[in-house]
């Protein structure tokens, strides 16, 4: 090392090339003035946001998904629960395509192609899933199979064997997922019905606060490796309580949640939308003291009781007009939307003339994978300054959401 370069004590952070003396010195004041404030008057904010960081890198405790429960990166697990759908009849719709690849799991967004001029698909689009199983099942199941006139060509993303690649936990031999479980179908019924293949030792399904049901898809693990695959092989494509299961081989391995044993721990709807008075906030929105959030007077929304566990969260107020709307928009607060956890997907909708009732002109919705990161986008945005504008954010319900949001164009998946 040259003699003349100086010696920088142990955690100094260089001065950047080119500067004088003074201006280096000034630098290293306003660096030691910096660490002062991060230890002092900033040590309380620095501490809850790292707390945040954990709580948000940690699964919701109902989570029955083995990948993220075992920390897989949530950009590869989605793209390892995503298939690439081609042929599709130009009459078929997005709710069309959810109801059809609803049997093999949870879909969590449909993305078909649109033609702006005309606005309608290109015959081709992506479906993701809650769990990469439900992804290969579509596989082994939709590849050339009639739709609507048309044999459908599934295929993977572009990105898929660079997600493989990333690494993951194998899953155990074991066990075995399940999907198109009737609602009426419980977990004990399902561990009898799997018995007789061999000793089951877990048998979980995926929960939902909000209806209190298993959602029709989960998890079955036996104390042998070939009793797993006798039942694969034996129960796939058996009907059950006027439905045909669905079953193959696990993908992605990792701890299985608690399944429907998650819901003595969950309020109900009924019970979260009515445990507290609200309170008034500093920017005039009502937030109920469980932390559950009231549409602000300011959204231009009717008041919606019944979302307080939805993933879906409403911005409005967000830019004046349609004419505002550039092409980027849904990307940058897709941008700014991931600060609160893992975005499945950001819609810009322009209302039609029957909904401007009820919303404003313009409205962006951002799909969470998780409630609890759907609240904490509340905290983010509710009451922000965004472009010279004050937007208001508000939890909104999924099924309305995919109704009003089916044939948007202005879609933007992380």
């Amino acid at each position: 090392m040259d003699s003349h370069t100086p010696q920088l004590a142990e955690g100094q952070t260089p001065a950047p090339d080119g500067l004088t003396a003074e201006q280096q010195s000034g630098v290293a004041k306003a660096r030691a003035y910096a660490r002062e404030l991060q230890e002092t008057v900033f040590k309380d904010v620095v501490a809850q946001e790292l707390v945040r960081r954990a709580a948000e890198a940690q699964p919701a405790a109902s989570t029955v998904n083995p990948g993220l429960r075992s920390g897989v990166d949530a950009r590869t697990l989605s793209v390892l629960s995503r298939v690439y759908v081609g042929s599709i009849n130009f009459e078929l719709t997005e709710e069309h395509m959810r109801r059809v690849f609803g049997e093999f799991g949870s879909v969590c967004s449909v993305s078909m192609a649109r033609d702006t001029a005309t606005g309608r698909h290109k015959g081709f689009g992506f479906v993701e899933f809650d769990v990469p199983e439900a992804a290969a099942l579509a596989m082994d199941s939709m590849d050339g199979t009639m739709l609507g006139g048309r044999a459908l060509r599934l295929g993977r993303p572009n990105n898929y064997a660079q997600a493989v690649a990333q690494g993951f936990p194998r899953p155990p031999p074991e066990r075995i997922y399940v999907a198109n479980v009737n609602r009426a179908v419980s977990e004990q019924v399902l561990r009898e019905i799997f018995t007789p293949f061999g000793d089951v030792t877990e048998c979980v399904l995926a929960s939902n606060v909000n209806t209190r049901e298993h959602m029709g898809w989960g998890f079955v693990e036996f104390a042998k490796a070939d009793a797993a695959v006798q039942a694969a092989q034996a129960m796939n494509g058996l009907e059950l309580a006027a439905m045909v299961l669905r079953v193959r081989a696990c993908v992605v391995g990792g701890p299985l949640g608690p399944g429907m044993a998650a819901l003595d721990a969950e309020p109900s709807v009924a019970q979260s939308d009515h445990t507290g008075p609200a309170v008034q906030s500093d920017h005039g929105s009502a937030v109920q003291s469980d932390h559950s959030v009231a549409q602000p007077d300011h959204t231009g929304l009717p008041a919606r009781p019944d979302h307080s566990g939805s993933t879906v969260v409403v911005l409005s107020n967000v830019v004046g007009g349609r004419a505002d709307v550039d092409d980027d928009l849904a990307s940058d607060m897709a941008g700014e939307g991931t600060k609160c956890g893992l975005v499945r997907k950001v819609v810009v909708h322009i209302a039609t003339q029957a909904e401007l009732e009820e919303l404003q002109e313009v409205c962006v919705f951002v799909e969470y994978a998780e409630h609890e990161a759907a609240r904490r986008a509340i905290e983010l945005f509710d009451g922000r300054w965004f472009g010279g504008r004050r937007v208001a954010a508000a939890l909104f319900g999924v099924d309305l959401f995919r109704k009003l949001t089916s044939s948007d164009t202005m879609v933007f998946i992380p």
